[in-house]
């Protein structure tokens, strides 16, 4: 008994020495911070502006991942490998590079589209996504800079960018909102990006002075595209497959107050993702590091398993019971409508929760083709189950699918997982 505790308390102060409490507790922080402006904003705007944030944000997800071309996944991963700093900061130049061509090509288009009317009929979504979409540019630079770090295992860095970048917008998020109302929301959304690439910048000339692009880095695509082609394939599908609900709902429906209540409930299922997303940022470098070392892979895989299922549930059963008394006292029955999305989308997000630690790890063990599967599935099984349940029982029928797409992601995700591990030579 003795043995089993002193391997627990080894295994926990591991945990502690590779960062993860205090990166932990970064995100804690960031996210109580989110949550409460999220819901200052939504004091201040109506339910049907609430929708419309919720949609735009959506197409920004969305999109995001295609704009980036999964190039900050391919710096973590080349980057996390044992390789030479000179040639860490090679690849992580050339990402960077790639992504500013990539993502400055597709903001044109998106222009041109919304230009169109392709992504809404609605006046005001429209008039918004030019603005609400350019974080395409400065979000997929930023999230390069921040593979770099993590690949480098900098974690305390990327927590403190972390805090830094989602103070900066939330305090400006709410000052500007409060004043110019929704379109200040994605104006100040857009300043914070701005403020942080320009100490991203900073931070990487103390690790470096060379130049940031050279017309050489282009001789490194082939060596990124290898996985930052399936990682872009398996994170757009993955994202497509979580967000399609609030696409179909937004073609299904014309009732823009039913879709703000049911993206205040969506809105209100961030805080399940802060603990599970710490357990990957923590882990991946390390499974790539062990990738050829089987049982230790395992052993590693169980531990942090348990951490995050563990964390999962009971964020569960803490939010269930805490947030309607919550938000019906804060708002005083606003937002009450929103509560019969809520339960359901709850446990939902929790079950794809689940996955990130056995996608993470598919990740690190270089079959980024099992997760394009993986998520491929999610889609379908998505975009079936919620266009037949909200068909025949409106809004509610995709907090239904949410459950069961959430069980098909968790149990396609672990066959793959256990596929991937029998592979490790």
């Amino acid at each position: 008994m003795n043995s089993i505790w002193q391997f627990e308390l080894n295994f926990l102060k591991n945990v502690r020495q590779k960062g993860f409490f205090h990166l932990l507790s970064a995100n804690m922080l960031i996210q109580l911070v989110s949550f409460a402006s999220q819901l200052f904003v939504a004091g201040i705007l109506s339910p049907d502006d609430i929708g419309r944030i919720k949609i735009v944000q959506t197409y920004l997800s969305i999109i995001l991942i295609f704009a980036g071309m999964g190039f900050n996944s391919s710096t973590l991963k080349l980057c996390s490998e044992n390789r030479t700093n000179v040639e860490k900061q090679h690849l992580f130049r050339s990402a960077l590079l790639f992504t500013l061509i990539s993502t400055i090509s597709l903001y044109c288009i998106v222009l041109i589209l919304n230009y169109l009317r392709f992504f809404s009929s609605d006046v005001i979504i429209r008039n918004l996504i030019p603005l609400g979409l350019f974080p395409i540019i400065t979000n997929s630079l930023f999230m390069v800079f921040v593979s770099y770090f993590q690949a480098i295992k900098k974690m305390k860095l990327i927590s403190k960018l972390t805090i830094s970048n989602k103070l900066i917008s939330i305090l400006l998020i709410v000052i500007i909102t409060y004043f110019i109302g929704i379109k200040g929301y994605y104006l100040a959304y857009n300043i914070s990006f701005a403020v942080m690439l320009v100490i991203c910048i900073k931070l990487v000339g103390k690790f470096e002075h060379k130049e940031i692009f050279s017309f050489q880095h282009f001789k490194l695509f082939n060596i990124h595209w290898q996985f930052a082609r399936n990682a872009m394939a398996a994170y757009f599908l993955s994202e497509l497959s979580a967000y399609v609900d609030i696409l179909l709902i937004s073609y299904l429906t014309s009732d823009m107050h039913k879709i703000g209540f049911y993206s205040f409930a969506l809105t209100l299922t961030v805080v399940f993702r802060f603990f599970p997303s710490t357990v990957q940022q923590i882990t991946i470098p390390y499974f790539s590091a062990l990738n050829n070392q089987k049982a230790d892979f395992h052993m590693a895989f169980k531990r942090y398993n348990f951490l995050l299922y563990t964390g999962v549930f009971a964020t569960l059963g803490a939010v269930l019971l805490v947030f309607p008394p919550l938000i019906n006292f804060i708002f005083s029955g606003k937002y009450n409508e929103s509560f019969q999305y809520f339960p359901l989308l709850a446990i939902g997000w929790s079950l794809r929760q689940l996955v990130q630690l056995q996608n993470g790890a598919i990740f690190s063990l270089g079959k980024i083709q099992y997760n394009v599967y993986i998520s491929l599935i999610t889609l379908i099984f998505n975009l079936l189950s919620i266009g037949i349940l909200v068909h025949f029982f409106g809004i509610i029928g995709a907090c239904y699918a949410s459950v069961f797409g959430g069980l098909v992601f968790m149990i396609s995700s672990r066959l793959y997982y256990q596929k991937a591990y029998n592979e490790i030579e």
